[in-house]
């Protein structure tokens, strides 16, 4: 799994005709400067992370001048989240917001769905508006093969209460982000929030775009991307070397599954069960003995170098993988590195009812239902 950096993402907003600020993004205080004086000042000051909380972790700062772009671009270039670096900062003109949107969209390569998810509260945290207002998310599936229109675009904007000409806006976006979805090998697309400006224009305030890491090749601008990145959290490098996909989130809910769609709806259904996962982690098409003691160390230290796990959440669509051969390596693998926080454990597949008297043997929490998994976890997680 591939997460572009905030600019990476408005790059390929910019070509598939998403609306976005203007901006330049900068490597040193000079380049800072030439920007500003470029835009026009005020300017937001960008630090480009791959994690989030940037704004609380001082990141981001609106400028009103050259003197101030020179105190806060040093300070910004320098930061870390996590032993994160920041790889560059993104200057762009600041503008007055009159409303700020959540827009999604997800390809779940389990079900082959991509799913949208709309918010008319933008701008913080959409697991907390699902958890706390939930009718204020809507959350709608589409077959991958389906033709989407203008109109479902458009019933789909209405539906959050728009009109006139902000309606066909936020039709266009959504069109534009289905064709990205099927064109440009994207896994997620994340806008929030989306800004409503004066005069009505909507444009993307923000970017979080995750790319499928095996489409990299053929993909130009992707591979531009890649080249010019500084190497930030070491557990990314380690596992791609283990041949695993995984990023590191801000939850305390570890997460382990086989294949990227499972894992992100995993995430999705955490969130909407009022938790947060603690990382994304796709063992991919094997889920041997040796792949998920790998994957296990992991999230061992993703505990050990930021925020605390609470508890393991194993999610494993075994199709023709043996489930038995599964359960003893997440058994044995605990039992080596001597992982102490409660596991919990989804399995379906061969071998099913074997697999889950060794996980029960072994004290772990055992289901074959996706739904009471997740709830099960994120129980554990409040209960710390």
């Amino acid at each position: 799994m591939g997460l572009l950096l905030e600019f990476e993402g408005k790059k390929v907003f910019e070509e598939v005709g998403i609306p976005i600020l203007p901006g330049l993004v900068a490597y040193n205080l000079q380049e800072a400067i030439t920007a500003g004086e470029e835009l026009g000042y005020p300017v937001v000051v960008k630090g480009q992370i791959l994690t989030g909380g940037r704004g609380k972790a001082g990141l981001i700062k609106v400028v009103k001048d050259k003197k101030e772009l020179e105190e806060v671009t040093p300070k910004i270039l320098k930061g870390t989240i996590k032993d994160m670096k920041v790889q560059n900062v993104l200057i762009e003109k600041a503008v007055t917001i009159t409303n700020e949107l959540y827009i999604s969209s997800m390809f779940d390569t389990f079900s082959r769905e991509i799913i949208f998810i709309l918010s008319t509260e933008g701008g913080v945290d959409i697991e907390a508006v699902a958890a706390k207002t939930p009718e204020k998310v809507k959350n709608i599936r589409f077959d991958i093969d389906y033709e989407f229109s203008a109109k479902d675009a458009t019933d789909l904007a209405a539906s959050l209460g728009f009109k006139g000409t902000e309606l066909e806006q936020l039709s266009d976006i959504l069109v534009k982000m289905w064709n990205a979805m099927h064109t440009r090998d994207i896994q997620l697309v994340e806008i929030n929030p989306m800004a409503v400006l004066e005069g009505e224009k909507i444009i993307a305030l923000d970017s979080k775009v995750i790319i499928d890491d095996n489409a990299i090749y053929r993909n130009p601008l992707y591979q531009q991307f890649m080249e010019k990145r500084i190497p930030d959290d070491p557990l990314e490098d380690k596992a791609q070397s283990y041949d695993v996909a995984f990023v590191r989130l801000d939850g305390d809910i570890g997460i382990i599954g086989n294949g990227a769609g499972l894992v992100m709806g995993t995430v999705d259904l955490i969130a909407e069960f009022g938790g947060s996962a603690a990382n994304f982690l796709d063992l991919g098409g094997g889920a041997n003995t040796e792949r998920v003691l790998k994957a296990l160390s992991i999230v061992k230290e993703v505990g050990e170098t930021g925020k605390s796990i609470d508890v393991l959440l194993i999610n494993i669509f075994g199709g023709i993988t043996r489930c038995d051969h599964v359960a003893e390596g997440v058994a044995n693998a605990r039992k080596e590195l001597g992982l102490e926080m409660p596991f919990v454990v989804r399995l379906v597949g061969t071998k099913q009812k074997e697999g889950m008297e060794i996980l029960e043997k072994a004290g772990m929490n055992a289901f074959t239902e996706m739904e009471p998994a997740v709830r099960k976890a994120v129980e554990i997680a409040k209960a710390k």
